[in-house]
């Protein structure tokens, strides 16, 4: 068979429409986790928590995280001011959702115990309010072994 002009444009589009078939059909066979319903509208709320992180760093405040086999275990240290009241972490697995929990931390001067049940990363939100009722944050990651 004798190669003609108007076959390169043939098998250029050809190829084209096979490489489209395979993405198309690979992108609705492995859809991404959706982690959030509204991500945009869930966004909103940034700002408010860069300004709460933002507090927690100008009081001098710090968590350390001693991570071991089964868990970590959060210590608050505050350096200056009034130590905060109450707070709360937030124990966020990336790849699954029922992992995630909330735990009280009623005592600040005493480290807290924070059960990681699976081995890999986690995202710590640590929520304070101090006397003032002002809201102070920390973010941390950490990967459990």
């Amino acid at each position: 068979m004798k190669f003609t002009w108007w076959m390169a444009p043939v098998i250029g589009i050809g190829l084209c429409a096979i490489a489209n078939g395979v993405l198309i059909a690979t992108a609705f066979k492995v859809r991404p986790q959706k982690l959030v319903e509204h991500a945009y509208a869930d966004s909103k709320h940034e700002d408010a928590r860069s300004a709460e992180r933002d507090v927690f760093t100008a009081r001098g405040w710090t968590v350390t995280a001693a991570v071991d086999g089964s868990g970590c275990t959060l210590t608050l240290v505050s350096t200056g001011g009034a130590p905060p009241m109450a707070g709360a972490v937030d124990l966020y697995r990336p790849d699954d959702r029922s992992a995630d929990r909330q735990l009280v931390w009623s005592d600040l001067a005493t480290p807290l115990r924070c059960p990681l049940p699976k081995p890999g990363a986690w995202s710590l939100r640590v929520v304070l309010r101090d006397a003032k009722e002002v809201v102070l944050a920390h973010d941390m990651r950490l990967n459990r072994p």
